[in-house]
């Protein structure tokens, strides 16, 4: 429109703006304001939890719930007595005054149909020693850890 309104002048423009005006039913004079826009407003974001591994919920529960007992981690089973090379160790020996209380073994895939699992549970059988398997692909709420973990010790 620019090179229009110069060739015509103002008096041009008004006549063709009110033309145009009769014929639309608008005043093309006055500025028409634009439609408000809605506002965005992000939703709000929960926080991200980051979920702990099974190793970090016991990590956190045993010295929390059970503070009398001592705490072994990965300990293989030939410190403890055992022989045999293709033992695994064990995940957690938890103990109180010299005595094994319970062992745990976190697995994983098919840790349990392992060899070295079958002779690890064989011996802590062996001794009398109480074995439990927490599964790492399981959820393992931390309410469920630690109950099964009070039924044991």
């Amino acid at each position: 429109m620019g090179l229009f309104d110069r060739l015509l002048g103002n008096a041009a423009k008004k006549a063709i703006n009110e033309a145009i005006d009769s014929v639309t039913g608008h005043s093309s004079t006055t500025p028409s304001t634009p439609a408000p826009q809605p506002q965005y407003t992000p939703a709000p974001q929960a926080p991200v939890v980051e979920e702990l591994s099974l190793e970090q919920k016991l990590d956190k529960i045993l010295p929390a719930e059970f503070p009398s007992y001592q705490v072994g981690k990965e300990v293989p089973p030939t410190t403890m007595g055992g022989v045999g090379a293709n033992m695994l160790p064990f995940s957690y020996v938890i103990s109180q005054n010299g005595q094994v209380k319970l062992i745990i073994m976190r697995c994983y895939g098919n840790t349990c149909a392992s060899r070295g699992y079958r002779f690890s549970k064989q011996y802590a059988e062996s001794q009398g020693w109480t074995l439990i398997n927490f599964l790492e692909n399981s959820p393992n709420e931390e309410s469920y850890v630690i109950n099964r973990l009070h039924r044991f010790l």
